[in-house]
C-alpha cells in the first residue's frame, strides 16, 4: 500500500521550495518521506487473536463491561413482490465477553425488543395488522441470555440446545477498509425444522454491518470503541401478528450505534425503558454474568 502523506504538509513545502528556489520536486519526495517514517497506529490483522480482540472492542468490551447495542428499525412485510411497511422495532442488545485462555471470548447477550408506531415511536399495545385487518396484542419481547464464544477462525458458536431441531451459521466477517474506516460485519444464519406435519420450516437471517476507526482500535489500552451500526434481517412471521397460512415474509433494516453508557441512548429509548424495562435493566449484572 501506498504512503498516506499529509496533503497540507506537501503543498507547503512546494510552496516553501518555490520561494527558496528548491526544485518543489525535491521537496516533495521529501514530504513523502517524512510521512513515511511518521509513526502511524496499526493493527496485526494477520493475527487470529489480536484481529478478533479488537473485534471484540468494536461489538463489545474487552475488559468484562457491560455493552450495548441499540438499533432502530423499520420492519415491512413481502407479499406477492408487494412491500409494506409495518411498524418500527426498537432493540438493545446487552453483551458482555471474557477471553478465555485459548484465545477464544466468551459472551453473554440480552435483547430487548420494542414494537413501536412508525412515525411517533410510541409503544404499540395493540396493533392492526394492515394486511388481514385484525387487531391483535403486541407482546414486548426480551431474548436471551444468550451464550455464546467467538472462535479465532471468526467463527460463532453456541451450546446445544435439547429439543431444538435447529442449525447456524454464526460469524464474523471483515468486509473492508478504507483509510481509517474499518467495518466487519456479525452474520447469523439459522433454520428451524418443520415442528410438526404442515407446518414449514422457520428460517432467520440477520446482519449487523459495525464502521469503526481503525486508529481508534490500534490504540489497544482502549477497552471499547465506539462504532455506527447498520442492521439487516430476513425472517418469517412472528406468531403473535397472526398472519395464519398467509405466504410472505418479513424485512428489517435499521441504523444504531455500540456504545458502553446507557446514557448514550437516544432519548426515545430511554423513556420507554424507565417505563417498561426498568426492572430488567437494574438486574443485567446477573442476567450476563459470565
Amino acid at each position: 500500500m501506498s504512503p498516506s502523506i499529509d496533503r497540507r504538509a506537501l503543498i507547503a513545502g512546494m510552496a516553501a521550495g518555490a520561494c527558496a528556489g528548491v526544485p518543489a520536486a525535491a521537496l516533495a519526495a521529501t514530504a513523502a518521506a517524512t510521512a513515511t517514517r511518521s509513526p502511524s497506529p496499526s493493527l496485526d490483522w494477520d493475527d487470529p487473536a489480536t484481529r478478533l480482540e479488537s473485534i471484540i472492542r468494536i461489538l463489545g468490551r474487552s475488559d468484562g463491561g457491560i455493552a450495548l447495542r441499540w438499533s432502530d428499525g423499520v420492519l415491512v412485510a413481502r407479499v406477492d413482490a408487494i412491500t409494506t411497511p409495518l411498524f418500527r422495532v426498537l432493540s438493545q442488545i446487552y453483551s458482555r465477553h471474557r477471553r478465555r485462555a485459548d484465545g477464544s471470548w466468551d459472551a453473554a447477550l440480552f435483547e430487548m425488543v420494542y414494537f413501536v408506531d412508525l412515525e411517533s415511536r410510541a409503544l404499540l399495545e395493540t396493533w392492526r395488522n394492515p394486511l388481514t385487518g385484525q387487531v391483535v396484542p403486541v407482546p414486548q419481547t426480551t431474548l436471551g441470555p444468550t451464550r455464546l464464544t467467538y472462535l479465532p477462525s471468526l467463527e460463532i458458536t453456541r451450546p446445544p440446545m435439547p429439543g431444538l431441531d435447529m442449525s447456524f451459521d454464526h460469524r464474523v466477517l471483515v468486509e473492508g477498509r478504507s483509510g481509517d474506516d474499518l467495518w466487519v460485519t456479525e452474520r447469523l444464519d439459522s433454520v428451524m425444522a418443520s415442528p410438526a406435519p404442515g407446518v414449514p420450516p422457520f428460517g432467520f437471517h440477520e446482519a449487523f454491518t459495525f464502521h469503526a476507526s481503525a486508529a481508534a482500535l490500534a490504540e489497544r489500552s482502549r477497552p471499547h470503541v465506539g462504532s455506527i451500526v447498520q442492521k439487516f434481517n430476513v425472517l418469517g412471521w412472528r406468531p403473535w401478528m397472526a398472519m395464519g397460512d398467509r405466504p410472505g415474509t418479513t424485512v428489517t433494516r435499521g441504523f444504531g450505534r455500540v456504545v458502553s453508557d446507557r446514557a448514550a441512548l437516544p432519548a426515545v429509548f430511554q423513556q420507554l425503558n424507565q417505563s417498561h424495562g426498568k426492572a430488567i435493566l437494574e438486574d443485567l449484572e446477573s442476567i450476563l454474568e459470565l
